[in-house]
């Protein structure tokens, strides 16, 4: 009697048992994200220039930097340069990059006066080429493809690195650290992808935030450019780098955090989006991913409640003072909101 129920009862949880082994793992990206993200890629694919170049807005000029920002929003949203949804038009961003960075070398610029160089850096070009060509590499049709961008990618991280200042951070920009944050970016990302990396140090990087930013008793990042003002974009930028250097269980990572938690990515110049918020929500998002503990949990709704809320009809962003390209601003909202994809190593350590 006692095998038969249990023979019975074996037979009444099969039917829960299929159900359970058969329910996908819960998407880590909110429908809301999800679902937003969706409407500005179909925004960011309209706005390629026909040469597969991205401006800073629709029909804009094209530029390296915002065609290196535009084609990792395509990576982050699941395209490689063979596969994908959308594996053509990041193709054609990347042909069109490969002409102008064909033999780079010291002393070569690859855009002049752009927007994103007067914000972010005169070499602001060169961290984001550098960025996505170390996503990218080993993803090529062939291995001369390859072989030439590892080639490329050693000129240009001996140039970035170069251009280290004493102290470890880089130049001198309207935005410094988030400047000095690019370069460190670049260079980590290239490391990773086994290019060899000579006279950076990413310890001096770590150094120059702690001792020259930080205020310890606070954990508020300060920067003498600002006046020493405590600011949402400096904050982001300076917990990205604590916790991408593994130092997120530091006593100095978490008053940081804290400090950002309570922060609203729009409150530096009241309420007023330009890219380089949308740059920190990015940072700011990484960085809490990577310790991935109820802060985050917490940071995840609001930065998605806070994006689509600002987000334009057309599925576009574009920013209200300082960096107004839609480009920009709308592939930093893409990154940030599919973090949680991981589908670009730049978020990892």
């Amino acid at each position: 009697m006692t095998s038969c129920r249990c023979v019975v009862a074996a037979a009444l949880l099969l039917p829960f048992l299929a159900v359970i082994a058969a329910a996908p793992p819960r998407d880590p990206v909110s429908q809301k994200a999800r679902d937003s993200a969706e409407r500005a890629i179909r925004w960011l694919l309209d706005a390629q220039n026909r040469d597969g170049s991205w401006g800073d807005n629709a029909g804009s000029r094209g530029e390296v930097g915002n065609t290196c920002i535009a084609a990792l929003a395509l990576l982050g949203h699941g395209s490689t340069p063979t596969r994908g949804p959308h594996w053509h038009e990041l193709r054609r961003g990347l042909d069109w990059l490969r002409v102008r960075t064909n033999s780079y070398g010291e002393g070569r610029t690859l855009d002049e006066a752009t927007l994103l160089q007067r914000k972010l850096g005169d070499n602001a070009d060169l961290y984001l080429v550098t960025l996505l060509y170390s996503e990218v590499v080993g993803m090529n049709t062939d291995s001369e493809e390859d072989r030439k961008m590892q080639q490329e990618l050693g000129r240009m991280t001996a140039r970035i690195a170069s251009l280290q200042q004493p102290n470890g951070e880089w130049e001198t920009s309207y935005e410094p650290m988030l400047t000095t944050i690019l370069a460190w970016l670049a260079l980590k990302q290239a490391h990773a992808a086994g290019i060899t990396i000579k006279q950076a140090s990413p310890g001096k990087v770590v150094e120059y935030l702690r001792q020259q930013c930080l205020e310890p008793g606070t954990g508020v990042f300060r920067e003498q450019k600002w006046g020493r003002q405590e600011r949402f974009v400096t904050q982001a930028g300076g917990l990205r780098v604590l916790n991408g250097s593994g130092l997120g269980q530091t006593d100095d990572a978490r008053k940081a955090t804290q400090v950002l938690v309570k922060m609203r990515f729009d409150q530096d110049v009241g309420g007023a989006t330009g890219g380089e918020e949308f740059l920190g929500a990015l940072f700011a998002t990484q960085a809490l991913y990577l310790e991935h503990d109820a802060h985050y949990a917490a940071w995840y709704p609001r930065i998605t409640d806070a994006l689509v809320a600002g987000q334009n009809r057309d599925g576009s962003w574009m920013g209200h003072h300082c960096i107004t390209g839609k480009v920009f601003c709308t592939a930093c909202s893409i990154l940030a909101m599919l973090t949680p994809d991981k589908l670009l190593p730049m978020v990892e350590r």
